[in-house]
């Protein structure tokens, strides 16, 4: 018996470009739809164990000229912290670490509108117009201070011994009636 996979509709952008997202499991999304002026695939994403991997791999890709498509950042829905580059076969490779998961059952789709990347994602792909609407939506987002937390396999970390010298020292001002 063969059976058809059932996707559900995740969130959608409108802008820099539509996109529609869809997941199979508790991916946050296995398939992207991109408005586009080309036919085809745009781009295929592999996720890696180790941030460290993207970030090497990111230092490796600079090395050939043009190589990187969209400078290492990290995407507001699917928490995804990637890069993407030009692969031989004209659609982009993004690889990346910390993608999100879902709970499938209680997943309400919605319009993501504070853009696709909390930071970086510098798509080069985009022409100058569609580059600087990527662009003010990040800077929205940071002028607004929006952070999301990461998402990490069990065992994937270490939790820092204090957040910052200057709140820790603040904090323990406090607790001892300093301040």
């Amino acid at each position: 018996m063969v059976r058809a996979f059932e996707a559900s509709a995740d969130d959608y952008f409108v802008k820099p470009v539509a996109v529609h997202f869809f997941h199979l499991n508790a991916r946050h999304h296995t398939l992207g739809i991109l408005e586009s002026s080309k036919n085809g695939i745009h781009h295929m994403m592999v996720e890696a164990n180790f941030l460290d991997d993207v970030g090497q791999g990111y230092d490796i890709a600079q090395l050939t000229p043009d190589l990187v498509a969209q400078t290492l950042g990290r995407h507001i829905n699917d928490h995804m912290t990637s890069f993407y580059s030009h692969n031989p076969s004209n659609f982009m490779v993004e690889y990346g670490w910390g993608g999100r998961s879902i709970d499938v059952d209680n997943w309400k789709p919605m319009e993501v509108v504070e853009g696709p990347s909390l930071w970086g994602h510098e798509r080069m792909w985009l022409p100058p117009e569609g580059r600087a609407v990527s662009r003010n939506l990040r800077m929205k987002a940071a002028s607004e201070g929006l952070r999301i937390p990461i998402d990490v396999q069990d065992g994937g970390y270490k939790i820092a011994p204090g957040t910052c010298i200057l709140w820790d020292s603040i904090s323990e001002a406090k607790k001892r009636g300093y301040a």
